[in-house]
């Protein structure tokens, strides 16, 4: 697949889509890790990520819980909804660590020419921290990544040097990917896109397919709610004024699915079929054989290929059972 690339006054647009800012220098010292131990979002503390192993020592730290890492996307910071969302909605939860990757400034500037292979840098870094911080008593079977666009690609890098630092002795349980980032990452040029190799079980969740992001399946199961693409139930007629809110509705939505599906942690949601195409979800073409999928955190990890569903328009987004039948 070819790819045009045409710049405009310092913008770069890909595929008709936007993907650059102001010039930008960071360095990976100012990213950090915040752990957060509840019960509001106030409560947590920043740790460098040279100091990123005193996390597993912290006196609220619970090595017999699991251990999620998240990571925002592009130019987002953590004051941003998303982070806020997804951190209380694992609050909420109960039964998880929580650590959240700020990494606003490597995640400005320029998208094509400075996020991107700050990300990739970043990632490598981060699967050096994380191999750190298994050794210093992190249950490494324990750990999951989680990352929103570029954060999702950020989640790719890390699991890929886990694997080659560790000799291929150490692989990430899993990785889930909020509607990963689409340029540069497919057809994966300059970048290399998250693949079902990253981790053991890598589930991703597409709702802006072809704009922001991934358009192809990238994962072990990949679910794509109302067809995975622009226009999202709920979401305004886009302006394509980029980066605006209505531009980027769709994409948010991912997040939005996934933090339901957390918080409302006993409450079965998401209910996807697999089958080969969104044509065929709407004709009841579905995989016979196979078990209804929840998306987001209590996906089977036994599921493999492409899964449909619907979604409401607003929140409670999950339509429970009835969603895994076109209406």
């Amino acid at each position: 697949m070819n790819k045009l690339l045409v710049v405009v006054s310092g913008l770069v647009i890909a595929v008709g889509v936007w993907v650059g800012m102001k010039p930008v220098r960071a360095h990976l010292d100012t990213a950090k890790f915040m752990f957060f131990y509840g019960p509001k979002f106030e409560d947590h503390e920043t740790y460098a990520l040279e100091k990123a192993e005193d996390i597993v020592l912290h006196g609220r730290f619970d090595k017999n819980k699991k251990t999620v890492m998240y990571f925002h996307g592009y130019i987002e910071t953590p004051e941003v909804e998303s982070v806020h969302v997804i951190a209380d909605a694992y609050l909420k939860r109960g039964d998880h660590n929580i650590i959240i990757l700020d990494w606003a400034q490597l995640a400005d500037g320029n998208y094509l020419l400075e996020a991107v292979p700050n990300c990739k840098k970043l990632g490598s870094y981060l699967g050096a921290v994380v191999l750190r911080m298994v050794n210093a008593g992190l249950d490494v079977n324990k750990l999951h990544l989680v990352g929103h666009s570029l954060g999702g690609q950020l989640a790719g890098y890390i699991g890929r040097t886990v694997i080659s630092q560790s000799d291929k002795q150490i692989k990430l349980n899993r990785i889930s990917a909020l509607d990963p980032a689409f340029p540069p990452f497919y057809p994966g040029i300059f970048a290399t896109a998250l693949s079902s190799k990253d981790a053991n079980f890598v589930d991703v969740i597409h709702t802006d397919a072809w704009l922001y992001g991934a358009p192809v399946s990238t994962g072990t199961a990949d679910f794509w709610p109302n067809n995975g693409k622009t226009l999202q139930p709920g979401c305004p007629k886009r302006n394509y004024k980029l980066l605006t809110d209505n531009d980027l509705c769709s994409h948010r939505r991912s997040w939005w699915f996934w933090a339901e599906s957390v918080a409302e942690s006993n409450l079965p949601s998401f209910h996807s079929v697999r089958c080969k195409s969104w044509d065929d979800f709407k004709d009841g073409k579905v995989d016979r054989s196979g078990t209804v999928v929840h998306m987001g955190i209590d996906c089977s990890h036994d599921a493999k290929g492409d899964y449909y569903l619907q979604t409401n328009g607003a929140s409670p987004y999950s339509k429970g059972v009835s969603g895994a039948k076109f209406e």
